[in-house]
């Protein structure tokens, strides 16, 4: 059996097909990134907080800019009130000096005006305090934000070829083809199961309809081992492989093969309603 289908696959001239194109899967600077590892998860995470923390330290930064404004504004008007006071007050003491020169309304109009001003910068002074009480907590709370720890990516358990092999196997049966495959391609370098490694590489490839890459993975697969239980299915998708390729010579051996070594396979029912 074994030297049948090498013979078949020796013969022949294969070109290696181009690297599929990727689903997207695992792509990071996705705007809906799907399909990511623990690892990945954690740097789209931490990219996110990033950015939130730079648009909450702006807004920040604008209140705190408000707030200094409005202090320095209520500084202004108190020491404008405070100037008028001390004038105010110096002209007083002048007409107290001078009593016998001014009204008494003249002075009580003078004591009314100190009284009213030095309320008023009272007044002021307590939203002065106010503000900058608003100013601090503001400022406190910017600086309690921003020292939010960005988490470090976890670092992934490592797996063995064995738990990898198995895991890849079971998102090739559930399609996630670029996942798998990225797998399969290490474990064939590896030479960890080179036989099965390279079958299901085969397979990713016949499904993507990249049929000289799954007939050059199948090639090597039989190379390695001939008697694994996916045998038909391979000899009966490189015959299928080369039939789309338009090989239909290449195509009728397999399909003989896979007739004449796996007779009672459902493979084989396929292969017989090709056959010429």
């Amino acid at each position: 059996m074994k030297k049948l289908v090498l013979t078949l696959f020796v013969t022949l001239s294969l070109m290696h097909a181009a690297e599929p194109s990727a689903f997207g899967a695992g792509a990071l600077d996705s705007s809906n990134p799907y399909g990511l590892t623990e690892s990945e998860r954690s740097i789209v995470e931490n990219r996110q907080v990033s950015l939130s923390n730079k648009k909450l330290l702006r807004q920040q930064a604008l209140k705190i800019e408000q707030l200094q404004e409005t202090v320095e504004g209520l500084r202004s008007v108190v020491e404008s009130m405070s100037s008028k006071i001390g004038k105010t007050g110096q002209r007083l003491n002048e007409m107290s000096t001078e009593s016998s020169k001014a009204g008494s309304e003249d002075i009580n109009g003078l004591q009314s005006q100190i009284d009213a001003l030095k309320k008023s910068s009272e007044n002021n002074y307590l939203k002065i305090d106010t503000a900058l009480k608003k100013l601090t907590k503001v400022m406190g709370s910017s600086q309690k934000k921003n020292s939010k720890k960005v988490e470090k990516p976890k670092k992934e358990k490592t797996k063995s070829n064995a738990e990898l092999i198995k895991a890849a196997v079971n998102d090739y049966r559930k399609e996630r083809f670029t996942k798998s495959k990225k797998v399969f391609t290490t474990l064939a370098d590896k030479n960890y199961k080179p036989a099965e490694s390279n079958y299901y590489l085969g397979e990713i490839a016949y499904y993507r309809k990249n049929y000289e890459e799954a007939i050059y993975h199948y090639k090597k697969s039989v190379g390695y081992y001939d008697k694994a239980n996916y045998m038909p299915t391979l000899l009966l998708h490189t015959a299928l492989s080369f039939k789309k390729l338009g090989d239909e010579e290449n195509a009728q051996r397999f399909f003989d093969t896979v007739l004449s070594t796996y007779p009672e396979s459902s493979q084989a029912n396929i292969a017989e309603k090709y056959l010429n």
